[in-house]
Parts: structure tokens; sequence; C-alpha cells
């Protein structure tokens, strides 16, 4: 039986957003380690950017947790975005219609330096 990868999330602050970025597997067992980091800087608004090209896969408290950050955002007056999904965690997003209330972009914005990502 192949070992759960751990999640990784870090955080950039940048001039016009906070991109978050999280690698592994985002599920039951490492959801709250994401929360932790994302949801008070969802809660202080502004944009913030989940970048999640390294992530692997997402179970559904995973994307429960995405809904959660979208309304802290919100409420807070700023917005959440869902960068660089890989086809399998898109997948998921669209299967459960969430495409349809979070705002998906193809890759994290680029930053003041012109560069999407460090």
């Amino acid at each position: 039986m192949d070992e759960a990868l751990p999640l990784s999330v870090g955080v950039r602050e940048r001039d016009r957003d906070t991109v978050v970025s999280v690698a592994g597997e985002l599920d039951y067992g490492t959801t709250p380690q994401l929360l932790a980091v994302a949801e008070p800087l969802a809660a202080r608004g502004g944009a913030l950017v989940l970048d999640l090209a390294d992530l692997t896969f997402c179970d559904s408290s995973a994307l429960s947790a995405l809904v959660r950050l979208h309304k802290a955002s919100r409420v807070a007056g700023g917005s959440l975005s869902l960068a660089a999904l890989r086809s399998q965690v898109r997948a998921a997003i669209t299967m459960t219609s969430l495409d349809q209330l979070l705002t998906i972009v193809d890759e994290v914005p680029a930053g003041p330096d012109g560069h999407p990502r460090p």
C-alpha cells in the first residue's frame, strides 16, 4: 500500500495578492493544515490565489474547504482564485459543479516582476 504524500503549504505575499502554494494530497487528514494557513489570509480580504499546480489529489473535505475559503474571502470583501489545476483536481471540481462558484484560472497571475511563479 502506497503511503500518502504529505501536504506542503507555502505563502508568498505580493503587492496585488497573496499566493498560497499547495502541494501533495488534500484530504480529510490534511485539509485542516491548509485551513490553518489560508483561512486567516482569506478573512483579511484582498486577493487570495491558491496555486494548485502541485496538488495531486483532493477529496470531498478538500472541496468543502475550498468553498469555506471562498465564503471567508467574500465576507471580508476579497476574492479567491484557484490557479494551475491538474486535470484530476479540475475534474473533481467540475463534477461537483463547484466550477460555477469558484474562480478558476489557468495559471498564477503574474507578480510585480512579470513572472507567475518564483
